[in-house]
């Protein structure tokens, strides 16, 4: 897959860097980009004559993917799309953190997170086509697709279902802390933004016996604890003992990244709870990067763990 980035800013200069990154992690090839410092365009989110020269390039790279480092309404959509190659697809920032998420699940809670958060971002845009329709005399107006009212009831009824099974579990993994706590185990949760090297940490801390001795090796450390070099590698959580004299036990947990929406945060609140039930929360950051890069992801580390704190 290969792809053109696009990025507008309101002032300054845009940093591509971040949203490479993710594109690469979700298996795109980037080819070009382009960025632009200006307010948002209602019409096409960036100004209609950056528009034509993304067509330009478009048709210069062969990119069949054009991926924004913003949110884009279903109409700013539609309207770039249709100044573009038919089979030139457009996506947003969030839809390809949803795709990464959706490669990364592996366990059943990921899995129900990860199709959470899915729900609730196509759910106001289902809401947009059917108050569209019902102004309109043809459903497929401006190309949103027939819309359907049964839709909307339905994700509400697949939202709910999925929160009771979330909350199921939620109810046995504290179980499962507290019977750890009862053991003489302090908890430890290592948070941090993604890419930061909480795996790697852990691999480093982590014994090579799981909770219990009698379990033996850890069969799924490659997979769960895998390290590797690009975002959001660990999406779920892993806990191990820590190689050393005192009882601890250490979670490796879903890293965080700029500009991530309520919504999103919100639908990995059962993950995020192992770090606000943890008796100490390590936050961790890769010494190698720029004081202010560093700064800069500290305090979108604290921002997330507070609004998921605050959050009803």
């Amino acid at each position: 897959m290969n792809t053109v980035i696009v990025k507008r800013v309101d002032e300054g200069t845009a940093d591509t860097g971040e949203i490479r990154d993710l594109a690469r992690a979700a298996g795109y090839t980037v080819l070009d980009e382009l960025a632009q410092t200006r307010t948002e365009d209602a019409a096409y989110h960036i100004g209609e004559g950056k528009v034509e020269e993304l067509a330009r390039l478009i048709d210069r790279t062969g990119a069949d993917t054009v991926i924004f480092d913003n949110r884009l309404g279903p109409y700013q959509i539609y309207n770039i799309g249709t100044e573009l190659p038919d089979d030139v697809e457009v996506i947003d920032r969030f839809t390809l953190i949803l795709d990464i998420f959706g490669q990364r699940a592996q366990t059943r809670k990921a899995q129900l997170q990860v199709e959470l958060a899915e729900l609730r971002y196509e759910l106001p845009r289902v809401d947009a086509k059917v108050s569209l329709a019902k102004r309109e005399e043809h459903p497929g107006f401006m190309g949103l697709g027939e819309y359907d009212e049964s839709r909307e009831r339905d994700i509400k009824s697949q939202i709910s279902r999925i929160k009771d099974e979330l909350a199921s579990i939620a109810k046995t993994e504290e179980h499962r802390r507290e019977e750890r706590r009862e053991s003489g185990f302090d908890l430890v949760a290592l948070a941090g933004y993604t890419n930061a090297g909480k795996s790697t940490l852990l691999r480093r801390l982590a014994a090579d016996v799981a909770v219990d001795e009698n379990e033996g090796l850890h069969p799924d450390l490659d997979t769960t604890a895998e390290s590797r070099d690009q975002l959001f590698t660990t999406l779920g959580t892993t806990t191990r003992r820590a190689d050393m004299e005192r009882d601890v036990l250490l979670t490796d947990t879903v890293g965080f990244i700029s500009d991530l929406p309520h919504w999103l945060v919100e639908s990995f609140r059962s993950t995020l709870d192992e770090v606000y039930r943890a008796d100490l929360v390590l936050l961790v950051v890769d010494v190698s990067e720029p004081i202010e890069a560093i700064r800069e992801k500290l305090v979108t580390c604290h921002d997330t763990l507070y609004e998921r704190n605050e959050a009803p």
